[in-house]
């Protein structure tokens, strides 16, 4: 029976129950501790004095003395009569560390108080630290706190009585009202929550941590004229103009052209303005953005929609849920992933305590629940804006520089609040710095000319080895222009097509670089070529008394088809400068190999072809001829590296052909092998990745063509011509390159970057290589793995997913293969791939204990129940059939309920359908 010991438990609202969520999600790590403040006092503070100041204020404020209990399956809450708030700090030397563990360190719900306040005696000054729950608090109560501390302080101080009067209740917050609840259907209506994510940062980790960093920049001069220019001229207020101003920020990044953004209202009534409490409703203010329209006329959609929000802010964004489709398995509650906030005045201003003058400092907790959130600090003096940023999702180099680009964006919209709003200039001071600057012009020489130089000044040195025997320069050159004589009478010149079908070594060499002499573009396709060279076509007994003109050939004509003499070079030079004379390894087919030698005077030594599946044959290559490069596709490393031994040291290896999987990467610097990534592009090397690409008119553009800034992936374009290939610059003015942009998937908003998930499938022990593709009709992933036959490999393999990838980017099924299947270059070959996952369905698995069709039925029936369908199958996605995280809350409850099996929250992420949690179900009940 309740008594003023124990007085009621009432069930908790629904907003409270989200901050809940978070709690078990990521339990332990204090992710709903409100962002702590410390009083900075110019002066001393007595101990006993503070302590009854607090004491008063708790027992003034039921709020304050408001404990929430959470169990395995509800969150109840109750008023206490009394709480007991020691002070803190009493033996702590470390004042900073002694505050940042004050305000860090989780709050349990198990019915103890959710304030905290310390008294930390400094060398200089005192310090006075409060950490609360955001369960019982938020900004605005944390700042009347404060001022009814101080008032606290110096009243005991001055000996007045204690506050007899009664105690402030707890505010209720209203019921939403019916036409707010309809305003925000209207407005959310076939809204998709799961909208494209922003075009940088990283992909998220397996598990959520929720970690956070903070990032601070005032706004530059100009941009504080500009935005009081534009309140006036556009008849906004500030908060709608730097508001509009984020949006665009956003979309230039890759979110939208249907976004939302949320933006925390304080919805206290006039007449509870002091109350404290957690009375904020984050409200989703979706815009849909066209480039086309005007900042002015922007702004204009945006002030209207902001002034509608704010009269419909009853509505707490978790009634919200519900009422948008969502798609993937996320465990993202919120309608949005970026917020907007403005704090008056620049936060908390400064003020006294105890005749002292105090500092108002912010102690950041560590979390942030959202991918971005600027907070708007204003004031006369200094007008700042604070990133709070997911630590997992962005970095601070990133974020630095979106505060930079938005201070640029918000100064170009004012200079033109009437031009389109694609026409902005949305880049910051660094990116027009590094990416406005000219880069390496292009080189004066072709490949032919570079190697003419080398027949000239060391004609006698090696250019072709073999086991056979050595061809010099001198002797190359010559077989080349026996070709050129051998096409001239066959009537092949400038401008046809000359198809080369010749094993790897002198003859191969010959053939281009002959070819190329004549003026003729070089293939492998014979469909259109005027002339065909084979082996029987090539003779080095042919006399060539007048050598041809390398110069006379154009550096603009082609080498390749859609390859200029000219690009060709240019291609290879920044990876030239690896070389250093060293031997280059013939290892492929590969053109730029040819040409990384003979353009820098280097030997070209021939592999056999065993040599790309025979570590030890490869070692003893390198060894043998002190190799100093090689370059195979990622395939071919995976099969050698293990044998190479001592003999990788000190060796430059490229991967090329695909992105260089993480696993291998380690691997071969394990060896000491200087590890490089190159990207074929039409038949050349268009860059090492990290290398300046030189007289290749390098661009990253994004879908629409506009260029795209410093970290921002595109897709890369040379010369103007499209690679079909994501990168993005580096502050350093260098490309990084991602891969092909078919690899590139987003799944709920979420990017999956699919050499991403097969270099986490290559981590586990018993996979060789890994394929991952896309299943046809069907948004899920499936990997096809080269792995022993065993048993239980895929439910291993699935559990190894569940620790290394985010629920979007693991596999739904698996299939093993004995071997990939490759190209004929030696690349994965992904339209097989393909055929073999159309082909094939899930392979059964012979699980120690089958779940039992009647706990699968059962969790058919919860997810019926939740979800409020009647189409729910054993393989249906709790999350792509409309289900949301407070859903999943409740469906683990049901499950241990009815089962007795106790699941953690992020089970539903990570096994989304019936016959997935059955089988965990079974599994965990089988181990109690």
């Amino acid at each position: 029976m309740p008594t003023a010991e124990h007085p009621p438990r009432i069930p908790a609202t629904r907003k409270e129950e989200g901050l809940w969520l978070l709690e078990r999600l990521v339990p332990g790590e204090g992710v709903n501790n409100v962002p702590g403040v410390a009083l900075r006092v110019a002066g001393r503070l007595d101990r006993a004095v503070l302590q009854e100041a607090v004491a008063q204020l708790v027992r003034r404020y039921d709020t304050l003395r408001t404990v929430f209990h959470a169990d395995d399956t509800r969150l109840t809450k109750s008023v206490l009569a009394a709480v007991p708030v020691r002070l803190e700090g009493e033996d702590c030397a470390d004042v900073e560390a002694g505050l940042r563990e004050l305000i860090t360190r989780p709050f349990v719900l198990d019915g103890t108080p959710l304030l905290r306040v310390g008294l930390f005696h400094g060398p200089e000054h005192d310090s006075v630290g409060v950490a609360v729950h955001h369960l019982i608090f938020d900004g605005t109560s944390m700042s009347i706190f404060l001022e009814e501390l101080a008032a606290a302080y110096d009243a005991v101080r001055a000996g007045d009585l204690p506050d007899a009067g009664a105690p402030v209740p707890l505010w209720p917050e209203s019921e939403p009202k019916p036409e707010s609840l309809a305003f925000w259907r209207e407005h959310l209506r076939n809204f998709d929550a799961g909208g494209p994510g922003l075009w940088c940062g990283g992909q998220e980790s397996a598990q959520p941590t929720l970690r956070g960093e903070q990032l601070v920049r005032p706004f530059s001069a100009e941009a504080k004229d500009v935005v009081t220019a534009l309140q006036k001229e556009l008849k906004a207020p500030d908060v709608v103009v730097l508001l509009a101003a984020y949006y665009l920020l956003l979309h230039a990044h890759g979110a939208g052209p249907d976004l939302a953004v949320g933006f925390p209202v304080n919805v206290r009534s006039q007449q509870a303005q002091r109350a404290i409490g957690y009375h904020v409703n984050i409200v989703p203010l979706r815009v849909r953005i066209d480039p086309a329209e005007t900042f002015r006329g922007f702004s204009r959609r945006v002030r209207d929609l902001f002034f509608e929000a704010i009269a419909h802010a009853d509505v707490p964004m978790d009634v919200l849920l519900p009422e948008v489709a969502r798609a993937g398995s996320s465990w993202r509650t919120t309608l949005f992933r970026h917020v907007f906030n403005y704090l008056p005045f620049g936060g908390r201003a400064a003020t006294s305590i105890g005749g002292a003058s105090a500092e108002v400092v912010e102690i950041d907790p560590g979390h942030s629940k959202f991918d971005l959130e600027f907070v708007i600090l204003p004031s006369a003096e200094e007008s700042r804006v604070k990133a709070v940023y997911g630590a997992e999702v962005l970095d601070r180099g990133e974020v630095e520089l979106l505060l930079e680009r938005y201070d640029a964006l918000l100064v170009a919209a004012a200079s033109a609040p009437d031009r389109p709003l694609r026409e902005l200039d949305g880049w910051g001071a660094t990116d027009h710095a590094v990416l406005g600057t000219p880069g390496r012009p292009a080189g004066t020489d072709t490949v032919l000319t570079a190697i003419a130089r080398h027949v000239t000044e060391n004609p006698g040195a090696p250019a072709v080895v073999t086991d056979e025997g050595v061809t010099s320069y001198r002797d190359l050159w010559r077989a080349a222009s026996a070709v050129t004589t051998l096409l001239a009478d066959a009537g092949t010149g400038p401008g046809d097509v000359v198809a080369v079908a010749v094993p790897r070594g002198p003859d191969l060499a010959a053939a281009i670089l002959g070819s190329w002499l004549a003026g003729a573009t070089v293939t492998t396709d014979v469909t259109d070529a005027k002339s065909v060279l084979g082996a029987e076509e090539i003779s080095y007994a042919v006399t060539v008394t007048v050598d041809p003109d390398a110069s006379a050939v154009s550096p603009d004509g082609p080498a390749q088809p859609g390859v200029t003499h000219r690009e060709l070079a240019d291609s290879v030079r920044p990876v030239a400068g690896l070389v250093a004379g060293r031997p280059v390894l013939w290892l492929s087919a590969a053109v730029p190999e040819l040409l990384l030698a003979l353009t820098t005077g280097a030997p070209l030594v021939v592999a056999p072809d065993a040599a790309r599946t025979d570590g030890h044959l490869l070692a003893g290559l390198l060894t043998r001829h002190d190799v100093g490069v090689v370059h195979a596709t990622p395939a071919v490393w995976a099969r050698v590296a293990e044998h190479l031994g001592e003999a990788a040291r000190g060796r430059t290896t490229l991967i090329g052909a695909e992105p260089a999987p993480g696993p291998l990467v380690r691997t071969l610097r394990a060896l000491e092998a200087d590890v490089h990534t190159v990207f074929p592009f039409g038949g050349r090397w268009v860059l090492a990745d990290g290398v300046p690409v030189a007289g290749l008119g390098a661009e990253v553009v994004a879908p629409d063509g506009r260029r795209l800034p410093l970290g921002v992936r595109g897709e890369l374009k040379l010369g103007g011509s499209a690679t079909g290939v994501l990168a993005h610059w580096r502050t350093d003015g260098t490309l990084h390159v991602h891969g092909p942009l078919d690899r590139q998937l987003t799944f709920g908003g979420t990017r999956v970057d699919l050499a991403t998930v097969e270099d986490a499938l290559t981590a586990h022990t018993d996979v060789v290589a890994a394929a991952v593709t896309v299943r046809p009709g069907a948004a899920e992933l499936v990997a096809v793995v080269q792995a022993p036959d065993k048993p239980q490999l895929a439910a291993e393999l699935a559990r190894h997913a569940e620790t290394v990838l985010p629920p979007v980017a693991r596999p739904a099924w698996y299939l093993r293969v004995d071997a990939l299947p490759e190209t004929t270059t030696h690349a994965v070959d992904r339209e097989a791939v393909a055929e073999l996952v159309t082909g094939a369905a899930p392979a059964p698995e012979t699980p120690a204990e089958t779940a039992p069709d009647a706990t699968t039925g059962a969790v058919v029936a919860m997810f019926g129940q939740l979800l409020k369908r009647t189409d729910v199958t054993e393989d249906t996605n709790f999350f792509a059939s409309g289900g949301h995280s407070l859903l999943a809350a409740q469906l683990v409850q049901r499950i241990q309920k009815q089962t007795g099996v106790r699941l953690k929250l992020s089970a539903a992420f990570s096994h989304p359908t019936p016959a997935a949690l059955a089988e965990l179900i079974t599994e965990r009940g089988s181990t109690r």
